[in-house]
């Protein structure tokens, strides 16, 4: 018998279950990285512009919790289609950016031309 409301599946039913347990312990510290590395060096130096305060957070989260990765090779542009973004988490290069007036870091704005962003 088919259930009702659930697609077929077990995954349609939910159920009032609490997932896993209370943390054993609690942090006693803050996340820190290694302050002499060169690569943290290059990485908090780097510049987070051309981009909304809520990719701005983002990008300077990835910087604080070392989850930023460099770009090693420039990315290809949303718009224009060459080769010259050399922004990490960024699509669209700094030309277009600053001529369409876009965020440089959502890929919808640049494909669509304005918006919130495809949200």
């Amino acid at each position: 018998m088919p259930q009702s409301g659930g697609g077929g599946g077990t995954g349609g039913q939910r159920k009032n279950k609490k997932k896993g347990h209370a943390p054993a312990h609690q942090n006693r510290f803050a996340f820190r990285h290694n302050p002499k590395s060169k690569k943290t060096d290059k990485i908090l130096s780097s510049p987070n512009v051309g981009v909304c305060r809520r990719c701005h957070e983002k990008i300077e989260w990835r910087k604080q919790y070392r989850k930023y990765k460099p770009r090693t090779q420039p990315g290809k542009c949303n718009v224009c289609m060459k080769r010259n973004v050399k922004a990490a988490y960024h699509t669209i290069c700094r030309d277009c950016a600053v001529g369409d007036r876009a965020n440089a870091s959502v890929v919808a704005n640049a494909a669509i031309g304005g918006g919130n962003g495809g949200r």
